[in-house]
């Protein structure tokens, strides 16, 4: 379990990998985050059932806070997505999930993680910049017409 501060609140969280009877909980939250630019739901039972993917939760009580997905190959893993649930942004949460990421993927003998971030997501942009991830090239186009992505990455 790890605490997370702000100047109002003290969060609490638990990371614990996500399993079938999360996936309604996490697509809603992919939903509310993403609304039509969403993964479609299969996504989400392809990297439950990959054994090669690291696919985390943050429990608050009983509630999925937040998720982080991405699949490792070799020795490189890619974050496919970081999602907080509106209530639980600008606590920390993403940043605990960040960090259970690079644990685990640390665990696997893997030194590098690479992720897209869309340009306009300064959120998250800052999020992965304050947690050393650098941006490696921009991806034109990457999430549609003039929607552009950075593409980082992290040296573990």
């Amino acid at each position: 379990m790890q605490e997370i501060k702000d100047e109002q609140k003290t969060v609490t969280v638990m990371i614990l990998p996500v399993t079938v009877d999360d996936l309604d909980e996490i697509y809603k939250i992919e939903l509310e985050c993403f609304g039509g630019d969403a993964y479609p739901r299969f996504i989400f039972n392809y990297l439950l059932s990959n054994p090669n993917s690291i696919f985390l939760k943050a429990l608050k009580e009983d509630q999925v806070a937040g998720f982080i997905a991405g699949v490792c190959r070799t020795d490189t893993c890619t974050i496919y997505t970081l999602n907080v649930k509106k209530d639980f942004r600008r606590k920390g949460v993403g940043s605990i999930l960040l960090e259970a990421f690079e644990k685990e993927a640390l665990k696997r003998n893997v030194r590098k993680i690479v992720l897209q971030v869309e340009v306009t997501n300064t959120a998250a942009l800052n999020l992965y910049l304050k947690k050393g991830y650098q941006i490696s090239r921009l991806l034109k186009d990457y999430y549609g017409w003039r929607r552009d992505a950075y593409e980082a990455f992290k040296i573990l």
